[in-house]
């Protein structure tokens, strides 16, 4: 019971996937298919014309001996074979043009999609599985796109042209190959759902290749430290295995269908021949009807073929067609409400009132924080790692929800305001820098948003590199602005990095700038001129900082020392060294270690 109704879910499904890739990216084409369609309708005639001038040929040409027809009847087979293949030829450019920009919209679709998704779906899913969808499963998608006519519809009409034919001559021969219909349908039956089950893991274990090539490259400098190459090389060797066996898996189980079919063809081509033996011995058909008849079955036999293959084929583009639906079926948690707000004029007043938030359920990460941060001051987060600090900073853009409890900007609940203008409004300077493979120049301008990108000028990008202390070391370049930086600014150091970053958030001009340890990663020389970067970044903007070294927030209007998710202290810095609690624990820790430090030197 059970199975019957999974696989009426499965077929549903799967047509269902169809009708959304032929709806949502494939009906603009809907001129250019009819064209297609044409063309291969009439190669298909062609076929079954050029099998059915057999009969005189045979007939008039070789028994009668009628040379004048012989010779018109084979300038007829010359001309159909030089016109069935331009109808060929334009058959495979219009589908090849179909599928390609039906593959590319697809792949569009899912990374505009990806992208819209909040951080949530990106801390559960890895980058090189997401790309494994958008690359493998979409390339994969091709299968249906341009073969679904090429196979369903070309030799859908190849086959009934020639049935028909045969038909024609001998319907009793017919009844011989309606037989065994039967037999092969439930044999292909059998082996589509043996290959849909294997594709599922054979697409699973490609997805886990790309996954684990993208994050090996990405950490290959750790690998090369810790001499983890060999391990490396083992771990990606196995998963090679892997997908090799179940690749042969799938081939075995696939390739199965064609003994079934050559079998079933063996007992089919000797039943026409002993039957229309005596079919031609009664009287009952002529040798050219005969040879026709076979003629017939020959060429109906490669596209029969080729459908029921396809049948086989498709299971396996289904499964990634079903991955990438998956994907683009995901709605983002994070949504703006009907008819939200733009946040355009700010000042920059920000309030957390008794805000709770937790990744998982059961676990919280903060605990009723209240916090009040007046428009143009700075506010410092400190305490142990794992407190959720970076969890507050992160709740202000809402990268991720509060489960309860409000934040507020001048007065109005973030929740009710667009992304899009919340966003606008905050720049993240952060410890991890993430710059782009391009120019200086570019990486500067991203700051500038969609609008501002192309429009911004030299002058601006200078004057934000000078604040950001950049200037300098960016001149020193031999291409300046036009500097290539590589994969995440690899050719760049630390403190580099740390002032391009600085630079795209000037250029910004944010309200609020929320600075997540952007200095806990450098060295002396570099922290200081990053912290002066820093300084003229700060300027008249609402800041929130979290600090690794307290020696930086010296001056803050108010620091909140955050511990397990809770407030336990806040205050300016004399105040809390004053009252000697945590704040002053850990001030007077560093300090010590700063002046071993400096003995040590």
């Amino acid at each position: 019971m059970f199975k019957k109704k999974d696989k009426k879910i499965d077929a549903s499904l799967n047509m269902g996937i169809l009708k959304r890739i032929w709806r949502e990216h494939t009906k603009k084409y809907i001129w250019a298919l009819i064209g297609a369609m044409i063309i291969t309708s009439l190669t298909a005639l062609t076929e079954a014309y050029s099998v059915s001038l057999l009969k005189p040929i045979f007939d008039n040409g070789f028994i009668d001996r009628d040379n004048k027809i012989l010779a018109v009847l084979c300038a007829q087979v010359i001309g159909l074979y030089f016109i069935k293949g331009w109808f060929y030829f334009s058959q495979t450019l219009i589908l090849s043009h179909i599928s390609t920009k039906t593959v590319q919209s697809i792949q569009q679709r899912v990374f505009t999609h990806l992208i819209s998704l909040d951080m949530g779906y990106f801390n559960k899913h890895s980058s090189g599985q997401m790309l494994a969808r958008i690359i493998n499963d979409c390339n994969a998608i091709t299968n249906i796109a341009i073969n679904f006519i090429t196979h369903i519809f070309k030799d859908l009409i190849t086959c009934i042209s020639m049935f028909g034919l045969m038909m024609f001559y001998s319907w009793k021969m017919c009844l011989v190959i309606f037989l065994f219909f039967p037999i092969g349908a439930v044999a292909i039956g059998i082996i589509n759902r043996r290959v849909k089950s294997i594709s599922f893991s054979d697409t699973q274990q490609s997805a886990n290749f790309v996954n684990q090539i993208s994050e090996s490259l990405q950490n290959v400098k750790i690998i090369k430290s810790y001499c983890m190459e060999k391990f490396e090389t083992s771990r990606i060797k196995g998963i090679l295995n892997n997908m090799f066996n179940l690749s042969m898996k799938r081939v075995k189980n696939t390739a199965v269908a064609t003994p079934v079919i050559e079998s079933l063809s063996g007992f089919i081509l000797s039943g026409i021949i002993i039957f229309g033996g005596f079919q031609i011995a009664n009287g009952n058909l002529t040798t050219g009807g005969f040879v026709t008849f076979l003629g017939a079955w020959v060429s109906v036999y490669k596209p029969l073929k080729s459908l029921i293959n396809f049948r086989v084929q498709l299971q396996t583009a289904m499964v990634s067609a079903e991955r990438v639906y998956e994907i683009i079926d995901t709605k983002p948690s994070i949504n703006d409400i009907e008819n939200a707000i733009d946040l355009n004029t700010v000042h920059g007043d920000i309030e957390f009132k008794d805000v709770c938030f937790e990744y998982e359920k059961g676990k919280p990460i903060l605990k009723n924080i209240n916090m009040t941060i007046p428009a143009g001051k700075t506010v410092a987060l400190v305490g142990a790692s794992g407190g959720g600090k970076t969890t507050i900073v992160n709740l202000i853009p809402r990268f991720f929800e509060p489960t309860s409890g409000q934040i507020l900007i001048d007065g109005k609940d973030i929740r009710t305001l667009s992304q899009h203008s919340l966003r606008e409004n905050t720049s993240l300077v952060s410890q991890e820098v993430i710059l782009f493979d391009d120019t200086i120049r570019n990486n500067i301008a991203y700051g500038k948003g969609e609008q501002g990108y192309k429009t911004v000028s030299d002058d601006e990008i200078i004057s934000a590199s000078k604040s950001a202390n950049a200037y300098d070391f960016i001149m020193a370049m031999n291409e300046g602005y036009q500097t290539k930086i590589g994969e995440k600014g690899v050719r760049l150091s630390g403190g580099q990095k740390q002032r391009i970053s600085i630079a795209r958030a000037i250029i910004k001009n944010a309200p609020i700038l929320l600075l997540d340890e952007a200095t806990s990663a450098l060295d002396t020389e570099s922290e200081f001129e990053v912290q002066t970067a820093l300084d003229n970044l700060m300027k008249n903007r609402t800041t929130i900082v979290i600090a690794h070294r307290l020696s930086t927030i010296k001056n803050a209007d108010m620091i909140y020392v955050i511990e397990k998710g809770s407030i336990i202290e806040q205050g300016n810095h004399e105040t809390l060294l004053a009252k000697n609690g945590e704040y002053a624990k850990l001030y007077n820790m560093q300090f010590k270690k700063s002046k071993q430090d400096s003995k040590e030197v």
